[in-house]
């Protein structure tokens, strides 16, 4: 067999070192796109910023505002609030918030709603801009939810608090427009003495037998199977909020399908 001349040589190490480099950017290249097809996200609704696939689990915020707040009752609630948002929902789950006032059907509607779409945290810069996503978290997402604080709370009284007429309002406002697989939570922040001319909890307690049974309570059934419930209560009324008013509550969400899970005074 001839011998390679220098010159053959070195242009047969050129082709080596040439081979090579095109089989390292082509490995190179199908990792970023397995890394890509293995990392990426459903993509998202950009009004509601939802997973196109839908929200992976539902978080409802209902806050009574049919009394002032204290000062330190309104400082807790921003606490809650800022936690809830910022730490209780988890990325892709939808946050629906309403409020408590004298005529629920001026509240129909959520204040706001809107997934969280996380901060970029679990993404990689090769696969995400992650100042995009941290500017889009916090204008899409907690300025618009911070906006509503305020409509959360009033100055004035009301005759009237419809807990229950608005325990429908979310149901049929925001479970049953947004059906899906995933966990379902619903917060209260109130007295929770429901306050109407059919039904008034400062006068009678009913045993949820006598309340299934009443006109009123038949008009105002619904179904809230599987949701979690957690009640922060104001305590403005402690003569009329001892055990016998959460006793009702706790067999009336059961009587429903939910389940109250934590119970806890707000201070103030």
């Amino acid at each position: 067999m001839a011998r390679l001349s220098r010159r053959a040589k070195k242009q047969q190490r050129r082709e080596i070192v040439f081979g090579l480099l095109i089989i390292a950017t082509v490995l190179v290249i199908v990792g970023l796109v397995g890394y890509q097809l293995t990392h990426r996200s459903d993509g998202y609704d950009p009004e509601t910023l939802c997973p196109l696939s839908g929200p992976k689990g539902h978080y409802v915020l209902l806050v009574d505002k049919t009394d002032p707040l204290s000062f330190t009752q309104k400082t807790a609630l921003q606490t809650l609030f800022t936690d809830f948002v910022e730490h209780k929902v988890p990325q892709g789950n939808l946050i629906s918030v309403f409020v408590v006032g004298e005529d629920y059907t001026l509240n129909a509607k959520p204040l706001v709603e809107i997934c969280n779409p996380g901060t970029g945290e679990d993404k990689s810069e090769l696969t995400a801009n992650l100042k995009q996503l941290k500017r889009q978290y916090s204008k899409k997402f907690l300025n618009p939810l911070g906006e509503q604080f305020q409509a959360m709370t009033s100055d004035k009284s009301a005759k009237f608090s419809p807990i229950l007429e608005m325990l429908q309002m979310v149901n049929l406002e925001s479970y049953q427009r947004h059906p899906m697989d995933g966990e379902r939570h619903l917060l209260i922040v109130s007295d929770m003495l429901h306050n109407t001319p059919g039904l008034s909890l400062y006068k009678n307690i009913p045993s949820i037998e006598d309340f299934q049974a009443s006109n009123y309570g038949r008009k105002s059934y619904l179904e809230l199977k599987g949701v979690d419930v957690e009640l922060y209560l104001l305590v403005n009324s402690p003569q009329y909020q001892g055990d016998e008013l959460m006793g009702f509550w706790h067999t009336y969400f059961e009587s429903i399908g939910a389940k109250i899970s934590k119970v806890v005074p707000m201070p103030g």
